[in-house]
C-alpha cells in the first residue's frame, strides 16, 4: 500500500502541529503495513506558502525520525497545490512539486465552488506535459450536484484521488455515495488518506479492506498500490482503465420459459 496524500510533516500546514504528533502517526503508518508514503503539505500562495526549501527542512527531520524508529517504508516529498492564480504554473515548476520527479502533480481547489480559472489551469498543466491528480473529487460541490462531470475530467486528462475517510463515511453519506460511485465507474485512480493528524486514527488499511470486500481484490490493489507505484515511477496510467461492464442480454418470453 502506498498513501499518496498526507499532512503529517510537522508545523507546516493544518496537519500535524508537533513532532510528537508526527511521530505518533509514523507509528500508525508502520502498523498499517504502508510500503510508501507521499508527504503533501498544502501549497497555497499567500496562505500556506510552503516553498520547496521550507518543505524539505521538515522532511529531513521526519526522515531522521523514521531512521531512528527503524521503519523501512519508502518516503516521497511533494505538495498538495491549490490550483488557482496566474502564478501557480511557475510555482509548481520552480518548487518541483512533481511527485518523485515524475510528471504527476497533486492539486486541489475550493470545495464550495471551483475557481474561475481552474479548468484553464488544468489545461495549462496538461499542455506543459504534467499529469494533474485532483485530490478528493468526491467532496467538491460541482461533482456532488453533477456526478457525471467525472467523465469530462477524464477526457481533460485529469486523474482522481479518493479520500479514505470519504469511503468510510466521515464526510457524510452524499460524499460517501459519490466516492463509491466513482470507484464503481472506474473514475477513481488513487486512494489517499489526506491524514491531517486530528483524531488519532489512521484509516488507510480500513478503507482498503472495505474496497476489497465491495469491489474485489483487483480494484483495491489498483487504487492502493498499482497506480501509486506507476505514478512514483513516472509510468503512464490510462484514465479509462476499467473495461465496460457487459450489459445483460434481454431474452424474449419464449427464451425465458424454456431457459434458452
Amino acid at each position: 500500500m502506498i498513501d499518496i496524500h498526507t499532512h503529517i510533516l510537522p508545523n507546516i500546514d493544518d496537519g500535524s502541529s508537533h513532532e510528537d504528533i508526527t511521530s505518533y502517526y509514523l507509528d500508525r503508518l508502520n502498523e498499517a503495513g504502508i510500503e510508501g508514503v507521499v508527504f503533501t503539505p498544502h501549497y497555497y500562495r499567500g496562505i500556506f506558502h510552503n516553498t520547496k526549501d521550507k518543505i524539505l527542512l521538515k522532511y529531513d527531520k521526519v526522515l531522521e525520525m523514521i531512521k531512528k524508529k527503524g521503519y523501512k517504508f519508502n518516503t516521497y516529498c511533494s505538495a498538495e497545490v491549490y490550483l488557482m492564480g496566474s502564478e501557480v504554473m511557475t510555482d509548481i515548476q520552480d518548487n518541483a512539486f512533481m511527485i518523485n520527479g515524475s510528471r504527476y502533480v497533486l492539486v486541489e481547489n475550493s470545495l464550495f465552488g471551483f475557481s474561475f480559472d481552474m479548468y484553464e489551469n488544468l489545461y495549462k498543466l496538461s499542455r506543459l506535459g504534467f499529469k494533474p491528480i485532483l485530490a478528493h473529487p468526491e467532496r467538491y460541490q460541482e461533482l456532488l450536484t453533477k456526478p457525471d462531470l467525472s467523465e469530462d475530467f477524464m477526457y481533460r486528462d485529469v486523474y482522481f484521488q479518493i479520500n479514505t475517510g470519504s469511503i468510510l463515511g466521515e464526510y457524510g453519506n452524499n460524499v460517501r455515495d459519490l466516492a463509491l460511485k466513482l470507484i464503481d465507474k472506474g473514475h477513481a485512480h488513487f486512494l489517499g488518506s489526506d491524514c491531517h493528524c486530528t483524531n488519532g486514527e489512521y484509516n488507510y488499511l480500513k478503507a482498503v479492506e472495505y474496497i476489497r470486500r465491495e469491489f474485489g481484490d483487483k480494484t483495491a490493489d489498483i487504487l492502493s498500490y498499482e497506480h501509486p507505484l506507476k505514478m512514483i515511477n513516472n509510468e503512464n496510467i490510462p484514465h479509462f482503465y476499467l473495461k465496460n461492464k457487459a450489459k445483460p442480454v434481454k431474452k424474449n418470453l419464449l427464451q425465458r420459459l424454456f431457459r434458452l
